[in-house]
């Protein structure tokens, strides 16, 4: 009998522990957002640095809607960013959900010292959203590069310098002339499909930012083959899924894999927080 007491005690259990993961899967952890700081550059620099803020794969959807990106804004809004990136993804299916006018009210709230870029992310094209995507961005404050680069000289006199792709999957994305570009003291590859850096070794950009994998949403202790199976299901994430890594055949590149704000296939994350991250350039 008290075997049995025990068995019934132990299922119990279990069940609730699984009842309360998923709960947490669905209905807390989506809704969560972590900031991510690094200092890149001569950190012993008295000047004041350059903060980028980045945020990526929005995927706004029935269970994600304005009033959710309203949240995002605040936050990034709260770090005072001199630029704000971001790096695709908006509608997660623009076909089945969109609120364009709403949208665009909430990201023209977002400020930036300097100003506001994006590139196209793959949902970008999908859905109808390729009619749609680059007048909402505009509409919004944004500029939007598409295999193209722009400079932004800093009140301190410094140029930034930032590359955009164009997305790996539906678009077709190419560099851009770098002639005279030697003339930036900082330059940013901007592409939405991190392993499509491979395509272009060595570009010359001491950071590139990326999105897409979400770092495949769900990220299980003790169980690496969910994990993989996770990523897997995003294409052109295998190789790099998220945070930071060193790139080129020197390692001297950094690319940092944004994990998103929101969610895709699924409405569900697990030990992998929405993010918004920021970099403070020291140069």
């Amino acid at each position: 009998m008290k075997i049995l007491k025990k068995l019934i005690f132990a299922v119990c259990l279990l069940f609730l522990l699984t009842a309360g993961c998923i709960f947490y899967a669905f209905r807390i952890e989506p809704f969560r957002i972590s900031v991510n700081t690094f200092a890149m550059g001569a950190e012993e620099s008295s000047a004041e640095p350059v903060k980028i803020v980045q945020i990526s794969d929005i995927h706004i959807k029935e269970d994600f809607t304005y009033k959710n990106l309203e949240k995002i804004v605040e936050r990034c809004n709260r770090l005072s960013p001199d630029f704000v990136v971001f790096t695709g993804d908006l509608y997660d299916n623009y076909a089945k959900y969109s609120d364009d006018s709403r949208i665009i009210s909430e990201l023209k709230k977002l400020h930036a010292e300097y100003g506001k870029i994006a590139i196209w992310g793959n949902r970008d094209y999908g859905g109808g959203a390729v009619r749609k995507y680059q007048e909402i961005m505009e509409l919004s404050g944004f500029t939007l590069l598409k295999n193209e680069s722009m400079f932004i000289t800093t009140k301190n006199g410094k140029k930034i310098q930032f590359t955009g792709l164009d997305d790996s999957l539906l678009g077709q994305p190419s560099m851009p002339d770098m002639t005279g570009t030697d003339a930036a003291d900082f330059k940013i590859l901007l592409t939405h499909e991190p392993d499509s850096v491979l395509t272009f070794p060595d570009s010359g950009h001491p950071l590139i930012l990326s999105g897409h994998s979400h770092g495949g949403q769900v990220r299980i202790p003790f169980l690496p083959f969910v994990n993989e199976r996770a990523v897997a299901a995003t294409s052109l994430s295998s190789k790099y899924s998220g945070g930071m890594y060193r790139v080129g055949e020197e390692g001297k590149q950094k690319l940092y894999v944004n994990t998103g704000l929101g969610t895709t296939h699924i409405s569900a994350r697990f030990g992998v927080v929405p993010e918004i991250t920021v970099f403070e350039i020291y140069i």
